[in-house]
């Protein structure tokens, strides 16, 4: 067996949602850097150009488009983007999604529903069904659902973002058992607490409670998004041949301590 090269994703497409920030810009950058050509997909189209600007400045090959996974069509498009300009799709990390807002179950409302699950999961159902679409034409692909720990677990307050997480770990064993046998290879990346603005929006009351929560997991810290990119590359790599219908947590081990 031989081990990956620091290019390991050279020739490959990956197509990556929510990509103008926090896991997203991360994961873009670092499948640049490991040879792939990135299709940048958010909704705002002067960060997607930093991203964009980032990935030729280091000698990669990276295009964008403004994408809303709450529509379909914006969807359809941002996946013919990736095959028009580049030919196939190897990787898709569905990684677009919001935290909704954190309260009590028995406070929250069908809007709130509506605000979260949108997203998170009716979200990422499309990005996979059109980005299967294909890959199982073409007999192979990796697609990568970002579920975060709180897909395996669950958080006081939080009862809408854990159900839509939880949603999209089902999703994604089920589409591994229908698609893996057709070359197509599904997997969700479950990160815990990382050092995203994704983490710092309204979630924590003070400092002093993100620091209380960091100290609590076994590795004394947040996570940072280019340790979740690095998971994502391996993922979408031959290195993961063998790994299917998994949600791989990467939470520095808070989900068992």
């Amino acid at each position: 067996m031989t081990l990956s090269t620091p290019r390991q994703l050279e020739g490959k497409v990956a197509l990556i949602t929510g990509a103008s920030s926090g896991i997203g810009r991360a994961a873009a950058i670092v499948l640049a850097q490991r040879g792939a050509r990135i299709v940048a997909a958010a909704r705002r189209q002067s960060e997607l150009d930093d991203v964009v600007a980032e990935i030729t400045a280091q000698g990669g090959i990276a295009s964008s488009i403004v994408v809303d996974v709450t529509r379909e069509a914006d969807i359809i498009a941002m996946v013919q983007f990736a095959v028009d300009t580049y030919g196939q799709l190897d990787i898709a990390f569905n990684n677009a999604g919001t935290e909704g807002v954190f309260a009590p179950l028995i406070e929250q409302d069908n809007a709130r529903f509506d605000l979260v699950f949108e997203p998170n999961v009716r979200g990422v159902f499309n990005c996979m069904k059109y980005e299967a679409k294909v890959m199982l034409e073409q007999g192979f692909g990796s697609i990568i659902n970002n579920a975060s720990m709180g897909g395996v677990i669950g958080f006081e307050n939080a009862a809408l973002y854990i159900g839509t997480k939880h949603a999209v770990v089902g999703m994604t064993k089920t589409a591994s058992i229908e698609w893996f046998k057709h070359g197509v290879r599904v997997n969700a990346l479950c990160p815990g607490l990382i050092e995203t603005p994704f983490h710092h929006r309204g979630i924590w009351p003070s400092v002093e409670a993100q620091q209380a929560f960091a100290a609590s997991t076994p590795a004394s810290r947040f996570g940072t998004a280019e340790e979740m990119a690095t998971v994502v590359a391996f993922l979408g790599s031959e290195d993961a041949s063998y790994v299917s219908g998994h949600a791989l947590l990467a939470d520095g081990g808070y989900s068992v301590a």
